[in-house]
């Protein structure tokens, strides 16, 4: 993201003009420029380096897009659909973040700005085959390549143009998206992807694997490039069709079962057939598969499984969860159906390559949406008991803190209750125990009041029956408490003493010789309830000495709910 993007308050932004969304076109289409170039110095080279001239350098350079948008190509009149998938790729992924850091240095961007940055990738790119269909097409007379129809080859390089802006549009759009789409959808793309990343990851494994086991074979058929040129170029040309391999394997991995031309191949059996003289080929088995590799439907259970108990602190119902599992394997039902379409193709004189769709999709879809359902509902509901109990200890605990009064439950709950999905930080206090409390705290109060008058009142009548000739000694020391308990002339309750005409009713009050204690008022706060005060401060004190007990010891699970983006 760019600075000023940062750094510019966005009230000063101002809507993109024309002028924005043709930068943004242009821009976006600066890999598919930067792709030529890159053809252009590598054929160059290969050529440089083979001395066979330069004649055929921009024929060569436009069957090379070709292959890079994934166009199906026609040699001598040979068909040849199966073309490798990692030019594609790479291509598909440079536009994607192209095209982010496009949408990163655009103000406010928005639905226009994406629009104008797919477009502009992807008419540049359509322009460009336009352009290599013209040049193979002049040089037909001595070069034999070319497309195999003008319309497919403008559709597959518009498909990849699509996919690869639209990928990075939506990854600098995701968070906005995130918060507009439903939980289980979220969660159900994230974990279709898992589902196939998982599916893909273990078909290379076993790539490697079988190619390290036939190594033999595989080392044979390098040396049929007879030099160091023929050997790199047939490695090349395995290195670009792995991704093929893969996603073919991946089908096997859910039941399928995937052919090259008559051979075919499952976890149950392998017919053989005529293979390419390539080193990725001879790496394909050629015997009937032993019990043990049917033990790999087995593995795809088990990835099922830990995928979905992973994603089940995500969601909050099962409802919820088990419609995010049936999404995510709906995806990868729909990623193995394309496999064939995107992975295979025609081979020539050896036939057609590809998979069983219908019958792996149907597989994945009832592999992946059974066990991962049934394993992300009995995650959840376990997940659910711990919370409920978590968040039931949490609620006692917190009336119990609230009920000793003068306490702050946010203080105390505020940390574990963040960890609990849906819960409030130092929840609700319950208004009918406090408000209990605050009127034992002032009947306590008027208690004390009470016992304060009464107390002077004994005061008063011993001084009056020690002597009579002390009255006027007596009437002064009246005068003093009456100052010592009264506050100022500048108080409230001077003007009630002096005949206020709303003066404090019984009911509220306890009153002797001036002395004038408010129930409603704080008696910590008024100067004329010093001793109700010192009173109500030893009641409070007495119920404020309760040990508050820990609400962050309440028995949480360790890997409690969590938001899905």
């Amino acid at each position: 993201m760019s600075p000023q993007r940062v750094i510019r308050p966005a009230v000063r932004r101002s809507p993109a003009g024309a002028g924005s969304l043709l930068w943004a076109a242009a821009a976006a289409a600066l890999p598919v420029v930067v792709t030529v170039l890159i053809l252009v110095v590598l054929t160059l080279g290969v050529l440089l380096f083979s001395a066979t001239g330069f004649d055929s350098l921009f024929a060569v350079v436009a069957v090379e897009w070709l292959v890079v948008n994934r166009v199906p190509l026609t040699i001598d009149a040979v068909e040849l659909g199966f073309l490798p998938l990692l030019p594609p790729l790479i291509y598909a992924v440079v536009l994607a973040r192209q095209t982010r850091a496009v949408l990163a240095d655009v103000e406010q961007p928005g639905a226009r700005e994406a629009g104008a940055a797919i477009v502009g990738a992807t008419v540049a790119g359509l322009l460009l085959t336009g352009l290599a269909s013209l040049l193979v097409g002049s040089a037909a007379s001595d070069f034999a390549v070319r497309e195999s129809s003008l319309p497919l080859a403008l559709t597959w390089t518009a498909v990849v143009g699509i996919v690869g802006s639209g990928l990075g549009v939506w990854l600098f759009f995701r968070r906005d998206l995130r918060e507009e789409l439903p939980l289980w959808v979220r969660g159900g793309v994230h974990l279709g992807a898992a589902f196939v990343a998982a599916m893909w990851a273990i078909s290379a494994f076993l790539v490697l694997v079988g190619i390290l086991f036939a190594w033999e074979p595989v080392e044979a058929s390098m040396g049929i490039g007879k030099g160091l040129a023929g050997t790199a170029a047939l490695t090349g040309i395995s290195i670009a069709y792995l991704p093929n391999v893969v996603m073919a394997g991946a089908a096997l991995l859910v039941g399928g079962e995937a052919h090259l031309g008559e051979a075919s191949y499952s976890v149950f059996a392998v017919s053989r057939g005529p293979m390419p003289e390539v080193p990725l080929a001879a790496a394909l088995p050629t015997t009937n598969p032993h019990w043990i590799v049917q033990g790999l439907l087995l593995v795809t259970v088990l990835t099922a499984a830990l995928l979905a108990r992973s994603v089940a602190h995500w969601f909050r119902t099962t409802a919820d969860a088990v419609k995010a599992t049936w999404l995510a394997a709906a995806i990868a039902a729909v990623v193995t159906v394309l496999t064939p379409v995107v992975a295979g193709g025609d081979l020539g004189v050896l036939g057609s390559v590809g998979t069983g769709s219908l019958i792996a999709a149907g597989m994945a879809l009832l592999l992946f949406g059974i066990i991962g359902s049934t394993t992300i509902a009995l995650s959840l509901a376990g997940l659910t008991r711990r919370r409920e109990r978590a968040e039931s200890e949490l609620a006692r605990r917190r009336r119990r803190v609230g009920a000793t009064g003068g306490v702050t439950t946010d203080e105390v709950t505020d940390d574990r209750a963040d960890d609990l999905d849906g819960g409030t930080a130092g929840g609700p206090v319950d208004e009918d125990s406090v408000a209990s409390d605050a009127a034992a705290d002032d009947e306590a109060a008027d208690h004390a009041a009470e016992d304060a008058g009464a107390g002077d009142e004994d005061h008063a009548s011993g001084d009056a029956d020690a002597g009579a000739d002390d009255e006027n000694h007596a009437s002064g020391d009246d005068d003093v408490a009456r100052d010592d308990d009264v506050p100022s002339d500048d108080g409230p309750d001077d003007d009630a003493a002096a005949g206020d005409d709303d003066p404090v009713s019984d009911d509220d009050a306890a009153s002797d010789g001036g002395l004038t204690v408010d129930a409603d008022a704080d008696p910590s706060d008024e100067a004329g309830g010093e001793d109700a005060g010192t009173a109500g401060s030893a009641d409070s004190a007495d119920e404020g000495t309760v040990d508050v007990p820990d609400a962050g010891s309440a028995d949480l699970p360790d890997d409690g709910p969590k938001a899905g983006d």
